[in-house]
């Protein structure tokens, strides 16, 4: 269940979403995600990820305890039927192989459904940016731009 509270801010502010790598340096305590993360809910954005995020991103002993924490902190965005279709028509419309690129698909088509406008926090410089570029192709041309780290 959503808090009343970020329910506002979602309709505000829009959504910062984690990549692996976003998520990984928050995990691993890079205060340059930290800020950033801190910045976007002072600016009424939900920060969220995909579901198949954590998987890219597994930690053993503390570094677990810390990342199930974040988690919790965290909107993790199921992976539903539409992110289904949707990852397909990013991958087709991005001229990608679906077998190489089905988590950074899944990922993008998350991030595009998800509360404008969308930021997507990545390490990612060649299919990331090909696949928010695809989103336009989407139903509302959502537009998903990439915060390079």
């Amino acid at each position: 269940m959503v808090s009343k509270r970020l329910k506002v801010k979602v309709q505000s502010g829009g959504t910062l979403f984690l990549d692996a790598q976003g998520l990984s340096l928050h995990v691993d305590g890079d205060e340059g995600m930290r800020a950033r993360i801190e910045v976007a809910e002072q600016n009424g954005r939900r920060v969220a990820l995909s579901a198949v995020t954590p998987l890219e991103v597994r930690r053993t002993g503390d570094a677990a305890k810390r990342l199930a924490f974040l988690l919790s902190r965290l909107d993790v965005k199921p992976v539903t039927d539409d992110v289904i279709r949707a990852a397909a028509k990013l991958l087709d419309a991005s001229g990608l192989d679906g077998h190489e690129r089905l988590v950074d698909a899944l990922v993008v088509a998350t991030a595009a459904l998800s509360a404008p406008p969308v930021r997507l926090v990545s390490s990612d410089a060649s299919h990331i940016p090909k696949l928010c570029q695809a989103a336009e192709t989407l139903p509302g041309s959502p537009v998903v731009k990439v915060i390079s780290v």
